[in-house]
């Protein structure tokens, strides 16, 4: 934003001219505008679409992600958490349900509004726990209806090629966001796809100023109600010095370096079709 002489000055003290001589005086004084500060530089790869995401998106379930409810329930290691996901056009809601010690949390979203209860009450938070909150929906859903959501705004993709895994030919797409746009905009995300079929196969992820990793493969595909739904094997590291980085992925370096996390099921799955056309 361009600065001006006058900005957060206080005018009251601002000697009265005639008005020709103050605006020369003040064009005399002023000097040049400063120049505007750069903003950060937008992430490397293309905000553009790329032809094997579109089509990864299609095979998944394409229009039928903005026109279904989705219920299902999502366990792993470390708990699970029940989802009630309504896509109607551009009207949405959703409702995560996960357990907390005796008491019952649960976080509903909708295009207005972000409302978390604990034991039925609402619950009163501060910018950074409804930041927080924000947080937890969000990293839910995202991969929760991957791919999906690649296309959305402020995403940047690179298509990196092919790639072999476990003598399979992958095809290699690194996603990072622009700051501001996302949560997680300091991560990097990797993708591969069947370039066949296009069908997700496995992705991996860096986070925390390269903390952490994670690394996913997917499984136990199965289409319900027009979207596919699968299962998934998770592999990671963390720790506290940093030097983590999804660039570091390939069949080796999981092989010898990313223990089992976890392996994440989607059960009781159940999809009906919303009223969009």
């Amino acid at each position: 934003m361009l600065r001006t002489q006058t900005e957060g000055g206080d005018r009251t003290n601002v000697p009265v001219f005639p008005a020709l001589a103050a605006a020369a005086l003040l064009t005399a004084c002023a000097g040049p505008d400063p120049e505007p500060e750069p903003g950060p530089a937008p992430p490397p790869g293309t905000a553009e679409r790329l032809d094997i995401v579109d089509r990864a998106i299609e095979f998944h379930g394409g229009a039928l992600f903005e026109q279904s409810q989705v219920r299902l329930t999502v366990a792993s290691r470390s708990g699970s958490f029940d989802v009630d996901s309504m896509a109607d056009g551009d009207r949405f809601e959703q409702r995560i349900r996960a357990s907390n010690g005796s008491d019952e949390r649960e976080y509903r979203r909708d295009n207005t509004a972000l409302e978390v209860t604990e034991g039925g009450q609402p619950m009163e938070m501060d910018e950074a726990e409804r930041a927080r909150a924000e947080s937890y929906v969000n990293q839910r859903m995202y991969f929760l209806f991957l791919p999906y959501k690649l296309n959305d705004p402020g995403t940047y993709k690179e298509d990196e090629g092919l790639e072999e895994w476990n003598g399979r030919q992958l095809h290699r797409v690194r996603v990072t966001f622009e700051p501001g746009t996302s949560d997680g905009a300091d991560s990097a995300y990797v993708y591969w796809f069947d370039p066949e079929t296009a069908r997700l196969e496995q992705f991996a992820y860096d986070y925390s100023e390269g903390t952490g990793l994670r690394f996913r493969v997917l499984t136990n595909y199965r289409r319900i109600g027009g979207l596919l739904f699968y299962d998934a094997v998770n592999y990671g590291l963390n720790t506290r010095d940093g030097g983590l980085t999804v660039d570091d992925i390939n069949p080796a370096y999981v092989e010898e370096e990313l223990p089992l996390v976890s392996q994440i099921e989607h059960r009781d799955i159940d999809v009906e079709r919303t009223g969009a056309s």
